[in-house]
């Protein structure tokens, strides 16, 4: 009991000297009800490893004080403690409130990340015998719960917490997988744009923008930049990885009729009349990007010296007109023509790749006696 003159700011000093205790660093308090006969003071507690002095927790308190003619007395069994540690009940109320007021529940009828107690003890039971499974059932549980965490209820930054501290062995085969699986999913789509013949190409200049690790990792970057001279404008400019010099890179769509036509009274092979032009476009943007070098070297600092290009068009068609196209690359000069299926045999090289490759903890438990 305090004498009923007692201020409020003297019961709050009260609180803290309550909480006094040499690993607490701050103490910081808001009332959250203020009477006229029942008060609610919120403290929290930011409690530091008393071996390293480094932060380790908070700890949240919420007393319940009542104010009479007789004077200031506390209810301990009104009032609440929640800890910051594992689990760490002040960050899961703050999710919690904080989706309410964002409106983040109106509709929500379904789970939430607030479980009863006996739910939570039926899950602490189960992570307590994790240790115990087999590596593949532990395997089979994480797939269970990566296909059930909600989208829009997780962020970077959460599984940045979760994989801090893991094994780097396992981080590793993670991020391998993880690459492959995002891989994998954008080739196969790739695909399906190739084998649709409506498909324009817009298309496939957004997708491959989006992915450029398909071209090889003979590129080192793709730059955002689409127009470098006055009356063109480039599909894609990449930086090489060897040289460091730029190439332009030209995407045409993946139809179907042949690259090459036969003439048999020579038997030897021409571009078609779809790939000519091509050709003819792509020379133009050569002349162009060299005609303009000592501009694009003195404002941007990319020197387009001696610069090649590639193109992207058509589809691989029979063996003939494979080595016809062999051929035609070796005669053509700093331009080189690949079939969508020859960029397939690229970005699958590069998955194949990943299918090769596969915070400190205390040790105690430092309680606040109070």
């Amino acid at each position: 009991m305090l004498p009923p003159d007692t201020s409020l700011d003297d019961v709050k000093v009260r609180i803290k000297k309550t909480y006094s205790n040499p690993n607490v660093r701050t103490i910081t308090q808001v009332v959250l009800k203020e009477g006229p006969r029942a008060f609610k003071i919120a403290t929290m507690l930011e409690v530091i490893n008393p071996k390293n002095g480094e932060f380790h927790h908070y700890s949240l308190k919420i007393d319940h004080i009542d104010k009479t003619r007789e004077g200031w007395s506390a209810k301990p069994d009104k009032s609440v403690r929640l800890e910051g540690k594992e689990p760490d009940e002040i960050d899961r109320l703050y999710k919690l409130l904080r989706a309410a007021y964002e409106n983040e529940l109106s509709d929500k009828t379904g789970e939430l990340h607030v479980i009863s107690g006996k739910d939570y003890a039926n899950l602490e039971t189960l992570i307590d015998l994790i240790p115990n499974v087999a590596d593949t059932d532990k395997i089979h549980l994480a797939k269970h719960i990566l296909e059930r965490i909600d989208e829009n209820s997780s962020s970077f930054a959460d599984f940045v917490t979760v994989f801090k501290g893991s094994n780097e062995t396992t981080l590793n085969h993670i991020a391998a997988a993880s690459r492959m699986v995002e891989y994998t999913g954008s080739l196969n789509k790739l695909k399906n744009l190739v084998n649709d013949p409506s498909t324009p190409e817009g298309k496939f200049q957004k997708h491959l923008e989006v992915n450029p690790w398909m071209f090889g990792s003979e590129y080192s970057e793709l730059l955002p930049r689409k127009i470098w001279t006055r009356d063109d404008r480039l599909d894609y400019m990449l930086r090489k990885t060897v040289d460091d010099y730029l190439e332009i890179v030209e995407i045409k769509t993946a139809f179907q009729e042949p690259l090459f036509l036969h003439d048999s009274s020579h038997d030897s092979y021409y571009p078609s009349a779809k790939l000519s032009p091509v050709i003819g476009q792509v020379t133009r943007y050569i002349e162009e990007v060299e005609r303009n070098r000592d501009s694009i070297l003195a404002k941007d600092g990319f020197d387009t010296l001696k610069i090649r290009a590639r193109v992207i068009v058509g589809r691989d068609g029979t063996p003939d007109h494979q080595a016809a196209l062999r051929n035609f690359n070796a005669h053509l000069h700093r331009i080189e023509m690949i079939t969508y299926d020859q960029l397939f045999r690229i970005a699958e090289r590069v998955l194949s790749v990943f299918g090769e490759t596969a915070e400190p903890v205390l040790e105690d438990d430092y309680d606040i006696p109070f």
